[in-house]
């Protein structure tokens, strides 16, 4: 069932809930040592370069396909939302670190 059918003509799901795909080779993963998740950065060379940056990998609220292993070297695929934070150190003494893209919903790995 294609998005027009399901929420009316010219609908765009992805669109609508700002949901923006992206792609590439994964290249570092760091823990998030005060807060949830991992800063993975992901590069991709070509017309889709746009895609290169960081992302906030969220286990149990990231949705996995595929291998499933969020590794470098690992190819990748997904959708993500703006927004995330990855705060590294340890408490006190926590800082931030940039998620330049966003936070991924559904990823698929090789």
């Amino acid at each position: 069932m294609s998005s027009s059918v399901a929420f009316g003509a010219g609908f765009n799901f992805f669109s609508f809930f700002k949901f923006f795909s992206f792609g590439g080779s994964i290249t570092t993963v760091v823990p998030c040592t005060c807060s949830q998740g991992s800063q993975v950065s992901v590069f991709s060379t070509g017309p889709n370069s746009k895609f290169n940056g960081t992302y906030l990998y969220l286990p149990g609220v990231t949705l996995i396909r595929g291998k499933g292993n969020v590794l470098p070297s690992r190819q990748i695929i997904g959708i993500y939302s703006l927004g995330g934070t990855c705060m590294i150190g340890a408490e006190p003494y926590c800082t931030s670190i940039p998620i330049t893209k966003g936070s991924m919903k559904v990823i698929g790995t090789n």
